[in-house]
């Protein structure tokens, strides 16, 4: 008879560890520059136009906004499904969510409060901000209870075993939150550098200086 021995976990191999780093920084980059194109269109009223129209262009869109806010779209959709398959340890998906709007959100309050065009507020896009604030807030609430109940990885479920003698062996609880904090340590770096990248890249874009101010 096998007797079941203590189990590591299996270390994840460093090709995974990439992709989890690359998936997560893109995404990051992706919904920072759509937060600032977002603004950036904002600050021209809230609408634009450019391209070959049929009608006459009264008020064109910021140089390089709108090739950075179609890619932005469609690039954080193809980094969050590949951080969303490679995520180890602690997998942050359920946040990418509220991240949208609830940032999106944020520039409709900003923006409503105090328009670029006009002396009262707009009240439209406050009644958005309220929106895309329960939107985000609402779900972030249920992620942090998930996250909370400990849920939200499968790693110490799957990876922190192994088959011993045709059953499942203890799990070393030790080595699963080694590589829990590993994993959010290299997280909460994708996440600086996903902001830093997705700044540049869009000044870069635009060939404008972004501010940090109230606006």
């Amino acid at each position: 008879m096998v007797e079941a021995e203590t189990a590591a976990p299996i270390a994840p191999p460093a090709r995974k560890w990439v992709l989890m780093f690359v998936g997560l920084a893109g995404g990051v980059m992706s919904l920072t520059l759509l937060f600032l194109a977002m603004r950036a269109v904002m600050e021209v009223g809230g609408s634009c136009a450019s391209g070959n129209t049929p009608y006459a262009i009264t008020r064109p869109c910021p140089e390089g906004v709108p090739g950075v806010m179609v890619g932005s779209i469609f690039g954080g959709l193809l980094c969050l499904g590949l951080y969303a398959f490679t995520a180890i340890g602690v997998n942050l998906v359920a946040l990418a969510w509220p991240a949208l709007f609830l940032s999106l959100g944020w520039n409709f309050l900003v923006y409503g409060i105090d328009p670029p065009l006009g002396d009262s507020p707009a009240w439209g896009w406050l009644v958005c901000a309220v929106v895309f604030g329960l939107m985000g807030g609402v779900p972030l609430v249920i992620a942090i209870s998930a996250f909370r109940d400990g849920r939200a990885s499968r790693w110490r479920a799957v990876a922190a075993t192994r088959r011993v003698g045709g059953r499942f062996g203890p799990v070393d609880e030790e080595r699963a939150r080694h590589v829990v904090r590993v994993s959010l340590a290299v997280q909460l770096a994708a996440v600086v550098v996903g902001v830093w990248i997705g700044i540049r890249l869009f000044e870069w874009a635009t060939d404008t200086s972004v501010g940090f101010g109230f606006r």
